[in-house]
């Protein structure tokens, strides 16, 4: 695990983001469960998660105390995959032995994809939204075009950008593959644009309502 913002072994926080990458090489990661909402957003390698197939682009969300998983890492090179959270937490709690905890709950989750072949004309694509609000959006940018606040406004709330392919600009710096830009609005990341030929964005946004 290699840490982004805040510490994943000891809940230390960043203003209260907390984001990792992971590289899975176990073949299965068993269901479990966290205490804080939480985003997933796969770089590379294939696998599947419960029944989807997971690979670049895959965005992955769970309430707090809702369980999900297994995850498989198919190839022989893994999974790799940003933990994005709001609230730090440390560790997982694997099911069914954590049931005793008596913590779980019904809440949502859903698995989605950032396409490969969007139009590059900086427009958001509502991939999912749980009813609480929680969001993620796929976008792709081709050079001359850049993330514009009309073209935002669809995204509320604090939340992540991850670069999934090419290399991306804000404000004169150079963000390449594998780049995370957290926000406290969506407005702090206008005007990303696109160094490289195609740009590939996953932006995600945590729910402002609670639960």
């Amino acid at each position: 695990m290699s840490d982004y913002l805040g510490g994943h072994s000891d809940g230390s926080d960043d203003g209260g983001f907390q984001a990792y990458l992971v590289g899975q090489k176990a073949p299965v990661l068993r269901p479990h469960y966290h205490e804080v909402d939480q985003f997933q957003v796969v770089l590379d390698g294939d696998g599947r998660l419960g029944r989807h197939a997971i690979g670049s682009g895959t965005v992955h969300y769970s309430d707090a105390y809702t369980v999900y998983g297994p995850i498989f890492a198919d190839g022989p090179d893994g999974l790799s995959y940003f933990t994005l959270r709001l609230d730090p937490a440390v560790g997982l709690n694997y099911m069914p032995e954590s049931r005793v905890k008596g913590e779980t709950r019904a809440g949502e989750h859903f698995t989605c994809s950032v396409e490969e072949k969007f139009s590059g004309t900086g427009e958001l694509n509502l991939l999912a939204r749980t009813r609480r609000g929680a969001s993620a959006f796929g976008v792709a940018l081709v050079p001359g075009v850049a993330l514009a606040a009309e073209a935002l406004r669809p995204c509320e709330g604090r939340g992540y950008v991850v670069v999934l392919s090419g290399t991306a600009d804000l404000g004169g710096r150079s963000l390449p593959t594998g780049s995370l830009i957290p926000f406290e609005t969506a407005l702090d990341v206008k005007g990303v644009t696109a160094q490289s030929e195609q740009v590939r964005l996953a932006i995600v946004a945590f729910s402002t309502q609670v639960d």
